[in-house]
């Protein structure tokens, strides 16, 4: 239904700024060719800025949409890393540790699946708990063993960082005064355009309706792709899938 919402406004926003641009241009444009000259040179450079915007903003939300998978597959990584050292420690650690690393991987699936905040935050309080044990597994396992040491523990401090590092790429997103400014001069450039259309007293409406939606369509994609438990474009939990199924 968010989607929805999202989709129908910026595309009712749309219709609405074109529309009020061509009633204020039957109004008051000027009938004469050197402001109908001038208004062509802004609309012009204002469609232009638009369009450096909007590419802007979507490169820098796809980029961090990259960086938040690359994430994952490195959790990934360091999570099967840290089960494979597990082995070398002894008993009761090295089945305390693996019961802990499994139930840490159980947990970061349904949490990268889950679209409910309860259960977002839920399993976030899980985290430092079982990080706890994680750690306190791996230090009384390698006790006194300093090469034990260098095997068991990097790989537990990686999925802890990891951790760290994927809680700030979520909350990395397009400034809301670069998207406030983006939205409205999207807005002004369709103003623009209907002002341009009033003033010549004929409407476009194929031709405006075309520009409303592929701008909606790609003001929608930046902003989705940048709300990663919240949008349609999700990012992929198969690495963790993959893992928690070798965790045998």
């Amino acid at each position: 239904m968010n989607e929805f919402v999202v989709v129908v406004g910026l595309l009712g926003g749309g219709l609405l700024a074109g529309e009020i641009g061509y009633w204020l241009g039957r109004a008051f444009t000027p009938k004469h060719e050197s402001f109908s000259r001038q208004l062509d040179v802004i609309r012009t450079a204002t469609l232009a800025l638009v369009a450096f915007l909007v590419a802007f903003a979507f490169s820098g939300a796809g980029g961090r949409f990259v960086d938040r998978l690359d994430v994952i597959v490195e959790e990934a990584n360091a999570l099967g890393t840290a089960w494979l050292r597990a082995d070398v420690l002894p008993d009761p650690q090295r089945t305390e540790l693996k019961a802990a690393l499994k139930e840490y991987t159980t947990d970061r699936v349904a949490l990268y699946q889950t679209r409910d905040m309860n259960e977002i935050y839920r399993l976030l309080d899980k985290v430092g708990d079982l990080q706890g044990r994680m750690w306190a597994a791996g230090l009384a396992g390698t006790a006194g063993n300093p090469a034990l040491m260098m095997q068991v523990l990097p790989p537990l401090n990686d999925v802890f960082d990891l951790h760290t590092t994927h809680l700030a790429l979520v909350h990395r997103q397009l400034p809301l005064p670069i998207l406030v400014v983006l939205l409205s001069t999207a807005a002004l450039s369709l103003l623009l355009v209907g002002f341009g259309n009033g003033g010549a007293g004929r409407r476009y409406p194929l031709l405006d309706a075309i520009y409303v939606a592929v701008l909606a369509v790609a003001l929608w994609m930046t902003m989705d792709l940048d709300r990663p438990r919240q949008g349609l474009i999700q990012v992929t939990s198969q690495p963790l899938v993959d893992t928690l199924a070798g965790m045998k």
